[in-house]
C-alpha cells in the first residue's frame, strides 16, 4: 500500500520535471536539473543529520538507562548484604564461646562451624569481602571505625570488636576497633 503510494509521489514529480523541461531550452533543461539535484542532497543531508543525531541520543540514553540500572542493582545488594552481617556476627559470638577441643567432642557445634562456613562462601560469591584487620595493625580510617581510644601503642589497633566487609571495593560495613594511644598520666 505505501509502496503504491511513494511511486505515485515518485511520478508525478517526475511529470513536473518533464513539464518544465518542454518548455525551456537544453541549458535551462541542465539548470534546472541541477537546482533539483541540489535541493535533494540538501535534504538528503537534513534527513541524515537528523538520524545520526537520535542515534546518538538513543545510544546515550541506552547507556545511561544501563547505569541506571546497574546503581539500583548495586544499591539493593548492598542493603540487603548489610542486612545479612548480623547473621554472620552471631555465627562468630557463638564460636567464640568454645574451645576447639569441645569443637572436636561435640558434633553440632561443628555443624555450626560448617554453618558459617558455608555463609561466608555464599556472600564471598557475590562479592562481599571480610576485610582484614589484625591486633598491631597500623589504623586506616578508609576501613576502620575507632569506636574507642585507649592506652597502647599509638594508632594501632588494639582489639577488633566487629570484622568489617566490602562488596565490590565500596564499604558495606567498617571494621570497629579500639585504637592505641600513648596516654601520659
Amino acid at each position: 500500500m505505501e509502496d503504491k503510494k511513494i511511486n505515485k509521489q515518485k511520478e508525478k514529480k517526475l511529470e513536473y520535471i518533464e513539464e518544465d523541461m518542454e518548455f525551456s531550452t537544453p541549458e535551462a533543461k541542465i539548470k534546472k536539473i541541477k537546482e533539483k539535484l541540489n535541493s535533494c542532497q540538501k535534504e538528503k543531508n537534513e534527513y541524515l543529520e537528523g538520524w545520526q543525531r537520535e542515534r546518538a541520543n538513543f545510544l546515550n540514553y541506552k547507556k545511561g538507562e544501563e547505569l541506571r540500572i546497574q546503581e539500583r542493582i548495586d544499591s539493593v545488594k548492598k542493603h540487603i548484604f548489610t542486612e545479612l552481617l548480623p547473621i554472620i556476627d552471631n555465627f562468630n559470638r557463638a564460636i567464640n564461646m568454645f574451645s576447639e577441643k569441645e569443637f572436636s567432642q561435640d558434633k553440632w557445634l561443628d555443624g555450626i562451624k560448617q554453618i558459617k562456613r558455608e555463609f561466608e562462601k555464599f556472600l564471598n560469591d557475590f562479592g562481599v569481602k571480610e576485610i582484614v584487620a589484625k591486633i598491631g595493625d597500623e589504623f586506616n580510617p578508609e576501613y576502620h571505625e575507632a569506636v574507642e581510644v585507649v592506652e597502647g601503642e599509638e594508632g594501632k589497633i588494639v582489639e577488633i570488636l566487629q570484622n568489617g566487609y566490602i562488596l565490590n571495593k565500596k564499604i558495606l560495613r567498617p571494621t570497629r576497633v579500639k585504637v592505641g594511644k600513648i596516654i601520659n598520666n
